[in-house]
């Protein structure tokens, strides 16, 4: 009886695992298209509302799955916008760190105000700082500041999204992740 109970839990965790994967493709391919489709454009920058996804990821997703559709859905994107080096491997690492530090202050089922602002925060900075390095890099430090008050425009747009949902996603992902 013991073994039949054991092959039960095994069975219960692959079929969480693959939920999981699944809830995890289904962000991926939403991030992918809320970056892609950008409501702002300016120069070699632009703004989306993806970033609010992402964070939306780490409230239902365990941090691993959040982490790999936030940095998998805006590489993606940025190689079918044309943009694969080298901003393709910066959206990698820059989406992925901003959805680590969403899923450890503010992932979860619950989380408290002050946990959530604080990720917002962060995540924001890393936003920022990021994309500023990157265009530092690429174009020089005048076309980078340039693209400061842009990014800080998507943080804020992002954060609203993610405020104004949040609660809904809180409360129906306990339906579907357990």
């Amino acid at each position: 009886m013991e073994k039949a109970g054991a092959w039960k839990e095994i069975g219960k965790m692959e079929k969480n695992n693959v939920r999981m994967l699944a809830i995890a493709s289904v962000f991926t391919a939403m991030i992918l298209l809320t970056v892609m489709f950008p409501f702002l454009r300016i120069l070699n920058e632009y703004a989306h509302i993806g970033d609010g996804v992402i964070y939306l990821a780490c409230v239902i997703l365990p941090a691993p799955y959040a982490i790999l559709a936030a940095s998998a859905g805006a590489a993606l994107a940025d190689i079918f916008l044309g943009a694969m080096l080298p901003w393709a491997p910066m959206s990698l690492v820059i989406k992925g760190l901003m959805a680590y530090v969403m899923c450890r202050l503010a992932g979860g089922k619950e989380a408290s105000p002050w946990r959530i602002v604080l990720g917002l925060l962060l995540a924001s900075f890393i936003n920022v700082a990021g994309y500023f390095l990157g265009s530092w890099l690429v174009y020089g430090l005048g076309a980078a500041a340039a693209g400061i008050p842009l990014n800080l425009i998507q943080s804020a747009v992002a954060a609203a999204l993610y405020l104004a949902l949040q609660k809904l996603v809180r409360r129906t992902a306990g339906k579907y992740v357990k």
